[in-house]
């Protein structure tokens, strides 16, 4: 749905190509790629390479606290080896997002303070901020492929959403990933405006162990794009009468 969105404003986006080396030239910044891709010739190149940890520059042997290729390691408590330190967020690692470091930070706190709790959760969801926006969370088709794992996948695409046309993005789309042995939700993905507040269903039904009936004979406001996860549902079962009559695909 993004490259169908934004293909027109690209001379070339090449989705599964390595840069192999870039070399300054009179004429500019010489580009070679791996794969069928030809050399190219740019004037500016934007190089966004990730983050990684800082804790190995921060002394902390000093304070007695492990870390390991700039992470530091901590327990379901966000304690570290020393029992009267924490640590949250960025510094534990991976997925590096706020959402998650506030979660963390809770843990700590509550910890701090006395009460039993732990950083435990099934999924955390993740968002891309472009136009259109897209997120996603929990088991994904390629994930699933990648592990052998057995999944159906039920899509409702916002070309049969009212609210959608009216928003100008019918060209949105509602996934949703289930196990098809008991039904229950293990992943979504959604794209299209707002897909980041509406992705927090998702991450609930997964938490709370719900399967594709729970979804579906849950009541949804209409008109809304929040509606689609409740369609995509009805998808699964069979049952949306928004479209024509479609099963969910099993992938495996």
């Amino acid at each position: 749905v993004w490259l169908q969105k934004n293909q027109h404003r690209f001379d070339r986006i090449m989705m599964t190509t390595r840069l192999e080396s870039v070399v300054p030239t009179p004429d500019g910044l010489n580009a070679e790629f791996s794969g069928d891709h030809e050399e190219a010739t740019y004037g500016l190149i934007l190089q966004a390479v990730g983050r990684s940890g800082n804790a190995d520059r921060l002394e902390l042997a000093e304070a007695g606290v492990q870390s390991t290729n700039g992470l530091i390691k901590v327990d379901a408590s966000m304690r570290t080896n020393q029992p009267h330190i924490f640590a949250v967020g960025d510094i534990v690692g991976q997925p590096m997002l706020a959402h998650k470091a506030t979660h963390q930070g809770h843990v700590a706190a509550e910890v701090i303070s006395g009460h039993k709790q732990a950083f435990d959760p099934q999924i955390i969801p993740s968002v891309a901020y472009t136009d259109p926006e897209i997120a996603w969370a929990g088991v994904t088709e390629t994930s699933a492929k990648e592990a052998g794992r057995s999944v159906e996948v039920a899509r409702f695409p916002w070309a049969a959403s009212g609210r959608a046309l009216c928003q100008d993005a019918g060209f949105g789309m509602t996934k949703l990933i289930f196990d098809p042995d008991d039904g229950r939700i293990i992943g979504g993905a959604i794209v299209g405006p707002n897909a980041g507040d509406l992705i927090g269903e998702v991450c609930l039904a997964i938490e709370m162990g719900a399967d594709k009936i729970d979804i579906a004979k849950t009541i949804h406001p209409h008109p809304t794009l929040g509606e689609t996860i409740g369609l995509a549902s009805e998808v699964a079962l069979a049952s949306c009468t928004d479209l024509p009559a479609q099963r969910p695909i099993r992938s495996s």
